[in-house]
């Protein structure tokens, strides 16, 4: 049986690609709508999702929290202004490389000492924090089903339950 923390991120992943497939069902304007919510548009959801998880691949893999934040800054004009397909494609490409990481035994309970921007160090480990990445998905994707409601449409589940029930099914 896989690591949890590895499960635990093919949840992420899923779900995610739950919601690609969900947006590219709906009117190709609806990924920019402005939209009075937590963020002004679902491609704003996206961009920052993709970032922050860009963020901590980067952090896992032996950068400091200070280059993840200002890659981040870096990259955030130009993810924003990528489209949905393209944006589908990142997620993609950046899962590959989570996978790739965390499929080493090694690196699944690597220790971690993570300067925070305050100064302050906290010890902790990559299996410790997957499931802050996929929490950190599911909270967000909660933000695009709220705000697909207040555009009129519907979004499509995402529950880790709902996953694990398919995944016994084999999707």
């Amino acid at each position: 049986m896989a690591h949890l923390s590895v499960q635990l991120y093919e949840y992420n992943v899923w779900a995610n690609n739950q919601i690609f497939n969900r947006l590219k069902e709906l009117p190709q304007d609806v990924y920019r709508q402005e939209v009075q919510s937590v963020f002004s548009s679902l491609s704003n959801v996206l961009t920052h999702v993709y970032l922050s998880d860009l963020g901590w691949i980067e952090v896992f893999s032996g950068e400091s929290m200070n280059h993840a934040l200002e890659l981040a800054e870096q990259r955030k004009e130009q993810t924003e202004a990528k489209e949905i397909g393209e944006m589908e494609v990142m997620f993609s490409e950046l899962a590959d490389r989570y996978k790739s990481f965390l499929n080493q035994t090694k690196n699944i309970n690597k220790p971690l000492v993570i300067e925070h921007p305050s100064g302050d160090l906290m010890k902790t480990s990559v299996s410790d924090l997957v499931p802050h990445v996929v929490n950190h998905g599911t909270y967000h994707r909660g933000n695009i089903t709220a705000m697909l409601r207040q555009m009129g449409y519907t979004s499509v589940a995402t529950d880790y339950g709902l996953y694990l029930y398919l995944k016994t099914k084999g999707m």
